[in-house]
């Protein structure tokens, strides 16, 4: 995730999804605390834990569409549109 938003990655962004991962914690951080220490800077909403990427029920999300996401403490959605 360093690599990635050095790189540019989310240069723009107005949150990052981050999906579901079966990886273990590391010795001195948690994939969580991983993910914050990386992201955290961006100063953007960080939306862990989706239904996407390498775990089931991997979401399928559309590489360029527009997406409108909404998170509370009891539901969660993500619209996305094709133009």
């Amino acid at each position: 995730m360093h690599g990635m938003r050095l790189a540019g990655f989310f240069d723009g962004a107005a949150a990052v999804l981050v999906g579901r991962t079966s990886a273990p914690d590391g010795a001195t951080l948690t994939q969580h605390e991983a993910v914050m220490d990386a992201l955290d800077v961006l100063g953007v909403p960080v939306v862990a834990d989706v239904e996407c990427g390498h775990v089931a029920p991997h979401l399928p999300l559309v590489n360029g569409a527009l997406a409108r996401v909404e998170h509370s403490a009891t539901t969660s959605a993500i619209t996305q549109t094709l133009s």
